[in-house]
């Protein structure tokens, strides 16, 4: 009897206390309340507003963890979340052959949704390295669109995933780095999803109450700030041809500092 009932409840069991360790996460990063803090930009906001975020959010993974939806695609999954091309090697003879993948330091086995918005570079639409709109790259959106096919035959847990509607899963995606990203961003996702809890076909009321519309004002305002910090960080990582933490490789450390001291230039 125990391989019946592992199957039919165990994935939910785990799920609800995988969303518990990530709130858990979420509080265990801030820092104490009587702490000096460095300056920040102001969408950080303080520690209380976290705790309040989160408490809020405890509520509302719980109640989205019994959703058959979000448990279909909770599958304990083996993720590799770096696979990009600096990490894939091929044969030289014959490029269509991976003869090895490295950097596994950052592999764990999480629900299969964790990472379901994840594209690798090779299947992501090329970024824009100038601060001006330019038209999409045809070649890059085939890329992508072959990379989606093959998820549906070679991971379909993953691509069951990245067919769910995303606000249903960004939740248990931002919960635990409120303090990383920022709370704005974690109660924009809170707002998005008590607005659309219905519509969402989730049943009774959201745990999270919307906020009035004059705290609206101020929190979409707050959201449009954390967005444009966002995006100017994300055109200078293009930019300068690194990943997010500042990683450069050795042989592009000469250009990677002349292109950054021509952008400081620009921007101090």
């Amino acid at each position: 009897m125990l391989g019946p009932i592992v199957e039919l409840g165990g994935r939910g069991l785990i799920l609800r206390h995988t969303a518990t360790g990530l709130i858990d996460t979420g509080h265990s990063r801030l820092p104490p309340v009587d702490k000096t803090l460095p300056e920040s930009p102001h969408f950080n906001e303080s520690v209380a507003t976290h705790t309040r975020l989160l408490s809020f959010g405890r509520d509302v993974i719980h109640k989205l963890s019994e959703d058959p939806r979000i448990r279909a695609t909770a599958a304990p999954t083996l993720h590799h979340p770096d696979l990009h091309k600096r990490n894939i090697f091929v044969s030289n003879d014959d490029p269509t052959i991976i003869t090895d993948i490295i950097d596994w330091q950052s592999s764990s086995i999480e629900p299969a949704f964790e990472y379901a918005d994840e594209t690798p570079d090779f299947a992501a639409p090329s970024l824009n390295l100038s601060f001006e709109d330019q038209p999409p790259d045809i070649n890059a959106e085939l890329c992508k669109q072959a990379f989606n096919v093959c998820l549906q035959f070679l991971v379909p847990r993953l691509s069951a995933a990245r067919a769910l509607d995303d606000n249903l899963l960004r939740p248990f995606r931002y919960c635990y780095r409120t303090w990383k990203d920022s709370a704005v961003a974690f109660r924009d996702e809170l707002i998005e999803i008590s607005s659309r809890w219905k519509e969402l076909g989730l049943p009774n009321s959201c745990p999270y109450p919307l906020p009035t519309s004059d705290e609206l004002v101020v929190y979409r305002r707050e959201f449009e700030d954390f967005v444009a910090a966002r995006k100017l960080k994300q055109r200078l990582i293009c930019l300068l041809d690194t990943t997010p933490d500042g990683w450069v490789p050795t042989h592009l450390w000469e250009a990677t500092k002349s292109a950054h001291n021509e952008a400081f230039d620009v921007f101090v």
